[in-house]
């Protein structure tokens, strides 16, 4: 697992989103745990990264505290792998509070 910088994530989603990258959203807390197919990105403000899920389902992850990590496939729970498909990259995030956490993979082959 490999931190990286704020700038570093936004330049990455920005990529991901011009190259039309499907996501996979992952997200937990310790009570929950919820996970989102064929996700897109669209155009985002640097505090706040935006998800479309289909043409009336937006997701809005605000990133003013966030910190981020790129995975590897070995640093995904096994458990959890069988719901991201086959995947290019994936981040982690972490708010400013530590109990919410998302994992975002993309891939350009459809889930």
């Amino acid at each position: 697992m490999d931190a990286l910088s704020s700038n570093q994530a936004l330049t990455l989603f920005g990529k991901w989103e011009r190259e039309n990258k499907t996501i996979v959203l992952l997200f937990s807390t310790p009570s929950a745990a919820m996970s989102f197919k064929n996700g897109r990105i669209v155009p985002f403000l640097d505090s706040c990264l935006i998800l479309s899920f289909g043409e009336e389902n937006i997701l809005r992850i605000f990133l003013q505290e966030a910190k981020f990590w790129r995975l590897e496939t070995a640093d995904i729970p096994e458990e959890s792998r069988e719901m991201v498909p086959r995947f290019e990259q994936c981040v982690r995030i972490i708010s400013e509070s530590p109990e919410m956490q998302c994992f975002l993979c993309a891939s350009s082959v459809p889930g």
